[in-house]
């Protein structure tokens, strides 16, 4: 067990990889008494085609990492969630684009609900029967989803700029993908991507780490798995053009709810990534937030109101600069947002506004180490990104004008996509 200690920032965390292969982290709060178990697997959304390290092929339907998220409530002896409350215990989980994470939160002693985290995830129990009764639930919460304009907005704006990426299907799939999806794909998912060496398990709570190491090897210490080869994403080619350029359709919605977003390049290198994001984001508040003048008078003029916003995220082998707002104004809108872009891409920031955002940003993140959550959640992303969980902060601590200037370059204009929702009858 490796005790890791930031001097910087007064945290510490152990660590241990088991002989199993699952990496376990535990980070102790003395001063607090909920506790926090999270289990994570980086099987998500855009993992519906895989590779081992012998070149074999693995592909799956879209949507199968959030349909093995629902299936893996389902156990021999009965309701998880029951079981788990039985013992004063929240349990939930969520599958996003890159990870599927199981985790409870408690305020009582952590040995029973620990275990049965570890038990449910690390067993999969299905059946034909089961399997097709899921099908029809989890359509019936895609279609829940699909009413819902603000969800609807995102995933039609991923549609329209990616015809080959998997970012171009909801999380959940669609019905036909959810409908194709076997018994046998469930299993082989589950088998490549639900190893221990594939997992990693993050606590957090006022308990002694010794003690909380040793329940979670005694509890590994007790089951085989048969070695699996290393599987990886498959990389895509996403041509540079747009799916669509552009996209209507109507809802039962009273203002028009729009989208104008660009498609841009990923970035290999997680660090650089990081720093790109850093940088846009800033340029993105500078320009596009009340800290220009000119932002009360695009809500004066009706241009924009408290719908608004924009946002930049990278990956690998992606890259969505994205702007949304609702207004009847759509044409002025897009114009706007054209300029804001502009004026973005050419990366002129004022220094005291970059250090006032970078004090924001900073005391935000700072802040975020007093929740469970959002530290569980970031050491795991980290850790599947193979980066130091400390790492963000210290990039945006670096960040000067020139890292800016340097990091828009990354912005292209010529690929846009624009989604427009309608209200019903107004086409």
């Amino acid at each position: 067990m490796k005790k890791i200690v930031n001097e910087r920032y007064k945290e510490s965390y152990v660590e241990e990889t088991l002989s199993n292969g699952l990496h376990v982290v535990l980070w102790q709060k003395p001063d607090y008494q909920k506790s926090l178990f999270m289990m994570a697997t980086p099987l998500g959304a855009l993992d519906i085609e895989q590779v081992d390290s012998k070149g074999n092929n693995y592909r799956f339907p879209a949507g199968i990492a959030h349909f093995l998220e629902h299936k893996m409530f389902e156990t021999k002896e009965g309701d998880i969630m029951e079981e788990f409350s039985k013992m004063g215990a929240n349990v939930n989980a969520f599958t996003s684009y890159t990870e599927t994470v199981y985790y409870f939160t408690c305020a009582s002693d952590v040995e029973k609900p620990l275990n049965l985290l570890l038990d449910f995830v690390q067993e999969l129990n299905i059946s034909e029967a089961s399997v097709e009764k899921e099908k029809g639930i989890i359509i019936q919460e895609l279609n829940m989803y699909k009413q819902m304009s603000d969800s609807r907005l995102l995933n039609e704006t991923y549609a329209s700029l990616f015809s080959k990426h998997p970012l171009r299907y909801d999380i959940g799939g669609d019905d036909k993908s959810v409908s194709s999806t076997t018994v046998e794909d469930l299993r082989n998912c589950y088998h490549l991507n639900y190893h221990p060496q594939r997992m990693v398990l993050v606590g957090v709570c006022s308990d002694d780490p010794k003690r909380i190491m040793e329940i979670i090897r005694k509890n590994q210490e007790g089951k085989h798995f048969e070695p699996i080869e290393a599987v990886k994403r498959k990389e895509f080619i996403e041509p540079k053009n747009t799916n669509r350029e552009i996209y209507t359709f109507s809802m039962d919605i009273q203002t028009p709810k729009v989208s104008l977003s660009y498609k841009l390049d990923g970035i290999e290198d997680v660090k650089k990534r990081i720093y790109a994001e850093w940088c846009i984001r800033m340029m993105i508040d500078s320009v596009f937030s009340s800290l220009n003048p000119e932002y009360q008078d695009w809500i004066d003029q009706g241009i924009i109101n408290d719908f608004v916003g924009g946002d930049i995220d990278f990956g690998k082998d992606y890259g969505v600069l994205m702007f949304y707002g609702e207004t009847e104004k759509r044409k002025e809108f897009y114009s706007l947002i054209e300029s804001v872009v502009e004026r973005i891409s050419k990366g002129v920031i004022q220094e005291d506004v970059l250090q006032q955002l970078k004090r924001r940003y900073f005391g935000q993140t700072i802040r975020s180490l007093n929740s469970f959550d959002d530290i569980a959640i970031t050491f795991v992303r980290n850790y599947f990104d193979q980066t130091d969980f400390f790492v963000s902060l210290d990039i945006l601590d670096k960040i000067c004008l020139e890292d800016i200037k340097e990091c828009c370059k990354f912005i292209v204009k010529e690929h846009k996509s624009i989604v427009e929702i309608m209200p019903e009858k107004s086409q």
